[in-house]
């Protein structure tokens, strides 16, 4: 793994530098190489090469008492653009950490001050122990791979009929909708029931989506329902939303959370308390993926939610101003939500048949 160090006082880099590799040098799990750029630019050129994990960051150029404005935030300017050109953990190692606290986002980015230069090895080790370094490199280079292979078997070989009449932007479209189709195929193994996979924060555009999940002036919560195909089209005229609720005012969970509290009090075992109602909560609510109800887990701005598929309205417009989106549900659970949403509506009742009969019937022929 190797740690730039960007700092412009050559002494102070220095003494980093020693920190580091010394607080590694017996370590079995991570081998650690430092570089050391005292130029700004420089070290974000080198940062831009890609032969650096971790970023070891100043803030300020040059001595305080001549200090313009852009060698003030020099260090602040590198991050940036380091966001725009790939991603990797940055330690803002400042005497002004006021000046970049805002940015904290530990363990992936944090704040040193140059009094705690002891304190830079625990932040690498942080940083690494997070797996962001290695979970990145990894799907970077699964994409790489999932594209070169394409190109190399399916475009090469059949580039006239794919570029006729196709510009650079339709060939990129070609390589991502079989990049999203491979990807989509390795996920489906690793599909978990963490909320966390359910979600994509924020919306990835501003154009509403199937399962797109807002939250209007009111604070109350709406799911998109309208198909996709009718926002890729432009055919929108209204936009329908079904109306989510908090889970703690659905009946049944109340139900279960009364039976469950009344056992408790009667001083039931707690892993047979509320088991009846339980039971319903989760097979009509939490698990169902047919009928009225539809359960979103919490996580992060979103709290648990139960969507109601016979609470909704149709909103006119696409560009819906009155809402504010919050996330969008990932694929498949979008599409397993429309699916839902067309079962129930699109329902026909017809007369039990009558098994007794049935049954005689079969029986006479034994």
């Amino acid at each position: 793994m190797c740690v730039l160090i960007i700092e412009d006082k050559a002494d102070l880099a220095a003494g980093a530098q020693r920190e580091i590799e010394e607080a590694f040098e017996d370590s079995d799990e991570i081998e650690v190489e430092v570089a050391v750029e005292t130029d700004f630019d420089e070290g974000f050129a080198r940062f831009r090469r890609g032969d650096s994990d971790v970023v070891v960051l100043d803030v300020r150029r040059g001595d305080a008492p001549s200090l313009s404005t852009e060698d003030a935030a020099a260090g602040h300017a590198v991050y940036l653009d380091i966001k725009q050109a790939r991603f990797a953990p940055v330690i803002f190692w400042t005497a002004l950490p006021e000046s970049v606290i805002h940015e904290e986002m530990a363990p992936l980015v944090t704040v040193v001050t140059k009094e705690d230069t002891d304190q830079l090895p625990g932040a690498i080790q942080a940083a690494v122990a997070s797996r962001a370094v290695i979970t990145i490199s990894g799907i970077e280079q699964h994409v790489a791979t999932v594209l070169r292979e394409h190109m190399w078997t399916e475009l090469a070989p059949n580039w006239a009929e794919y570029t006729e009449d196709a510009d650079s932007e339709g060939i990129a479209q070609i390589l991502l909708s079989r990049l999203a189709r491979v990807l989509d195929d390795d996920r489906e193994g690793a599909l978990t029931a963490r909320p966390s996979h359910r979600y994509i924060y924020p919306p990835t555009s501003e154009v509403r989506a199937p399962g797109d999940i807002l939250r209007a002036t009111d604070q109350t919560w709406w799911v998109a329902l309208t198909p996709a195909c009718d926002f890729a089209q432009n055919k929108v005229g209204f936009v329908l939303l079904a109306h989510a609720t908090p889970l703690e005012e659905h009946p049944k969970y109340r139900a279960w959370k009364d039976e469950y509290t009344d056992e408790k009090n009667q001083g039931k075992a707690e892993h047979n308390r509320g088991k009846g109602e339980w039971n319903t909560l989760r097979q009509d609510v939490l698990a169902s993926t047919r009928g009225r109800f539809h359960y979103l887990p919490s996580f992060r701005d979103i709290p648990d939610l139960v969507i109601d598929l016979e609470d909704v309205h149709a909103e006119a417009g696409s560009d819906l101003p009155g809402y504010v989106p919050i996330a969008s549900l990932s694929s498949p659970f979008a599409e397993s939500l429309l699916i839902q949403h067309s079962h129930h509506r699109g329902r026909i009742g017809v007369p039990d048949l009558d098994s007794e009969l049935v049954k005689q019937r079969l029986l006479g022929g034994l």
